[in-house]
């Protein structure tokens, strides 16, 4: 784990939320461990509880300590040293309690550990390219001139880069 980053997540918890929200943070320094999720798994990272989800649900509402908590991250987050910091915060808010994926939460893992623009990471660079060469639309035609825009996001264009009409 990076060092400090456990100790950064806790204390910018504590500053914004306190224990109501995320009431396993002062456990996590004696319950959390790290591990790599298997090659070729689509997810970057996730928290698993040791009495899985029912039983996590109700230590949470009792106030009772969480048991062993593990964090899995993919192997392909160490080309990419600030998405894995990133992303390791991410799961620490689960880990702590932070269940929800709300804007609450997403500020406050870019408040510890901003994520990387797609310009200034070839990780995510390279998974946008997999999934732009997954989708099955790889061009959009423009009704009004013709124009033949080749797809380079995964959203589709608001307006035609050509003659600037609605797509």
């Amino acid at each position: 784990m990076p060092e400090g980053l456990l100790e950064q997540v806790v204390s910018a918890l504590g500053e914004s939320l306190g224990g109501e929200e995320a009431p396993f943070a002062k456990h996590l320094a004696d319950s959390l461990s790290l591990a790599w999720l298997e090659v070729g798994d689509d997810r970057l990272g996730v928290t698993k509880f040791e009495g899985g989800h029912n039983e996590m649900f109700r230590l949470r509402r009792l106030r009772l300590p969480p048991g062993e908590i593990e964090i899995l991250l993919n192997p392909v987050l160490v080309e990419d040293k600030t998405l894995f910091r990133h992303t390791l915060a991410h799961e620490i808010l689960h880990a702590a309690g932070l269940l929800e994926h709300d804007d609450a939460h997403e500020q406050l893992v870019d408040s510890i550990a901003p994520s990387p623009s797609i310009e200034d990471s070839p990780l995510l660079q390279k998974l946008r390219s997999q999934v732009l060469g997954e989708m099955s639309r790889k061009e959009w035609l423009c009704q009004n001139c013709g124009f033949t825009y080749a797809r380079k996001t995964v959203r589709k264009p608001l307006r035609c880069p050509k003659c600037a009409r609605k797509l």
